[in-house]
Order: structure tokens, then sequence, then C-alpha cells
């Protein structure tokens, strides 16, 4: 049987009060302005009990209820319902896109296993859109199976957006759902602007990190709890006894990641590894929990030479990255220099991920995050995902939370770097392969 995603309604949501004047334009910081232009995308699963006959009735008053509270949700978060103009955002209501689909299948079939390239069927846009930054900047599609199922799909514009804020937002907009308002954040909107100077235009002076674009697939490999204890145990070292689970797992793949060419080299290419940091936390004084946003800067560590480039090293270079990033790089992000750090350290970047006689790695963890909790009256996601089996762009990782407390790494690599790195004999040893998700 051939499953088939059927979109028939689409409809503007827009906020349920206009926003006030004084707030109509939001201003782009250097941060904000800096980012990529694209599409975050996530995906919320949910189990459903309706029988048959009943679905399509349920579908209709869940649907009624997630625009209600979205329109809700709209007039917190409100510059998700407007438009980028330049270095502005016209916070004007235009809305954001809702999408009402259905799917010919029950929810187990589509996640025994998941097939990466058709869970893209359920995001609203596709992350590199040509949309992005010339439409709308959140879009959304409930699609609902058969079975009373349904799955959340959510594309936020990331240069106004970072994970954290996604999730602050969908943890809002579920919370208004299920008539839970003591549960729903009024966001914190410009926190930037706190330890940033004014916001000018530095589209002129911008060193864009190059992307390679170049055939590639992506993965997911699953670590679950119990095999992340070992691994952190293998980790594990005498200038780090404790690693996390982030650095563990960011180790052994990037490790992986090195030694996957299929070309008779003597020695892996020398590698740079980019890991994007949240923020809010690191600041001094911190910011607070509903600072949304985009928040995150990263810092770039090198890989240790030749034999040296085991686990153990590995994660130590993490550890001294993330150490260096906080005592030096965010005093100077705090400080009179906060524009000119900003411009060196991306124009860096900019440098090595154009380079060819290295490898450029991207991290991102999107850990920690609270995907997991966004609850719409129906209980909790049984997964939250990404999509997409193939990419633009090889040589990125990036790191969710599993619903049992492991990770799930989202692997973009060269499709002859993939077959090499699937099939090895250590990653495999604490990860499985697109493994079913269990309703």
């Amino acid at each position: 049987m051939e499953f088939k995603v059927e979109s028939f309604r689409t409809e503007s949501i827009k906020p349920s009060s206009p926003t006030p004047l004084h707030l109509r334009s939001f201003e782009l910081s250097i941060l904000d302005q800096m980012t990529p232009a694209f599409y975050i995308p996530l995906i919320f699963w949910y189990t459903g009990n309706a029988a048959a006959d009943e679905s399509s009735l349920e579908a209709e008053e869940i649907s009624r209820r997630l625009k209600k509270s979205l329109s809700e949700t709209l007039t917190r978060f409100y510059p998700f319902a407007g438009r980028i103009n330049g270095c502005l955002v016209d916070c004007n209501d235009d809305g954001v896109d809702y999408i009402e689909a259905r799917v010919n299948c029950v929810l187990r079939d589509i996640l025994k296993p998941p097939n990466g390239e058709f869970l893209r069927e359920f995001l609203p846009i596709q992350k590199d859109s040509n949309e992005a930054g010339t439409g709308r900047l959140l879009l959304v599609k409930v699609t609902f199976f058969e079975c009373g199922g349904m799955a959340i799909g959510v594309s936020i514009f990331h240069k106004i957006a970072d994970v954290y804020t996604l999730g602050k937002l969908v943890n809002t907009w579920a919370a208004l759902t299920r008539g839970s308002s003591e549960a729903a954040v009024f966001p914190e909107f410009g926190c930037a602007a706190s330890f940033l100077p004014p916001p000018k235009d530095f589209s002129f002076t911008t060193p864009a990190m190059k992307f390679k674009h170049e055939k590639a697939v992506m993965r997911r490999f699953v670590f679950d709890a119990p095999k992340i204890s070992m691994l952190k145990a293998r980790a594990a070292s005498a200038t780090v006894p404790q690693p996390t689970r982030v650095e563990a797992v960011v180790a052994l793949i990037w490790k992986t990641a090195m030694t996957s060419s299929p070309l008779p080299l003597p020695l892996p290419l020398p590698s740079v590894l980019r890991q994007v940091v949240n923020l809010r936390k690191r600041l001094n004084p911190p910011l607070p929990d509903n600072a949304v946003g985009y928040l995150a800067s990263y810092f770039t560590v090198k890989s240790p030479e030749n034999s040296e480039a085991e686990l153990q090293g590995l994660v130590k270079r993490l550890r001294d990255g993330i150490g260096e990033f906080s005592e030096n790089y965010v005093k100077k992000l705090q400080g009179s220099d906060a524009i000119s750090t900003i411009l060196e350290a991306a124009k860096e970047v900019g440098k090595l991920s154009g380079r060819d006689d290295i490898k450029f790695y991207n991290s991102l963890s999107w850990c920690r995050f609270g995907v997991y909790e966004a609850d719409f009256g129906c209980g909790k996601p049984i997964w939250v995902s990404l999509a997409g089996a193939s990419s633009k762009a090889p040589d990125i990782f990036v790191l969710l939370d599993a619903r049992d407390g492991g990770i799930e790494a989202w692997v973009s690599l060269k499709e002859e770097e993939m077959g090499s790195f699937q099939r090895n004999e250590e990653l495999l040893a604490f990860a499985s392969m697109d493994p079913c998700v269990h309703c």
C-alpha cells in the first residue's frame, strides 16, 4: 500500500488580539542578521484512541481547538505573525499558515520503522525553501491518521528563533490548547539588546559560513540511556572524569565521521568541529528562562593529531572548547568589543568551512529544550523528530532528546561516507540505526 499525505485546508491564523502600535517594529540583532535564512523543522507525533468512524469528527474538534489556541499563542509570540522587512520584523499580524492534512494509514505504519524521506510530507514547508526570509515566519501542518493519531509539523524561521524558542512556543500553544494557562509562557523578546550594541545593517560585511552544497544522506542513530551510560564510562579520563552525554555522543560521531572517508588515505584529513551553544545560561547575569529569539553562538575545536584522535581526546577538546568559550568569548560578547568579536569569529568560520584540505563539521545539540512536554490534551508526544533521508548539506550532526532519556542523532554525510559510517562497529556498539518507534 502506498501511503499518501493529502493536504485539504490551509488557513491564515492571526493573533487573537492586535499587536500594540509600540510593538509593531522589532529590530534584528547582529546575531539574527548573521544567521542563515532557513526554517527549523520539528515534527511532534501523537497516538489516538478514536475508532475509525469517529476519527474525522474528533479531528475536526481537535483542529478547532488547535487553531483557537494558536491564535492566542501568537498574541504572546507576536513577531512570528509578522514579516521580515530588511533589518526589522514588521509585526503586522499578517498571520501564520495552518495546514490540515490526512494520511491513509495508522500511525504505527509510519513509525515501524520511519522512512526519513517520507517524513518530509508531514512538514508545512521544506527547510531550505525559497520562501525563507520573504514569507511566513511560522508554519504548522497538522496531519490526522485513520487511528485518531496525529502529527504536528512546525517550521520556524531560524533568523529570529532557535530551537529553545521553538520549544517555548510549542509548549505554550499546547498548554493553552489543554486549558492550562498557568503553564503557558509570556515570552521576552529583544533580550540580545541587553548585551549587544544597537543593531545595524551588517548584511554588506557578513562573511556567511559556506555550507557545501553536495549530495548527502541523513540517517538517524538512537543511543538509548543505558548505552549512553556505557559510552560515558568509555569516554571518561583523568582530565574529564565525568563527560556529559552530549560530549560523549558528539565525540563518538565525530571520531566515526573522520574515519569514514572512502579514499585510501594514510591518515584522516584534519578536521574542525563547530559546536552551537545556547547563550542564555552562559551570560553573566544569565538571561531569564522566557528569553526567546535567536540567542545562540558557537565555538570551534580542531581534531587532535594522528593517534590522539581517540574518544577521550575528542571529549577533552570539546570540554576545553566550551571552557574557552564561556571564559573568554562570552566575556567579549558582553564587552565593548562585542561586534568585532562576532565578526572575527564569523570570518574565521567562513574561511575554515570553505577549505578543501580539512573536514568541517557542524554539531547542534537540541537536547534539554522540553520538546517532549508538549501535551495538547491527548498526552505527550511519543516521538519528536526531524525529517529527511537526502540532504544538500553534508557533515552536520543534530542531537535530539529521545523519549527514554537517550539521544537521537540525525547525521548528514556524503553518500560514499555514510556507507562506512553506518557500518562502524564502535558506533553500532552504542547506537541503533533507524530503529522502530514504539507507540
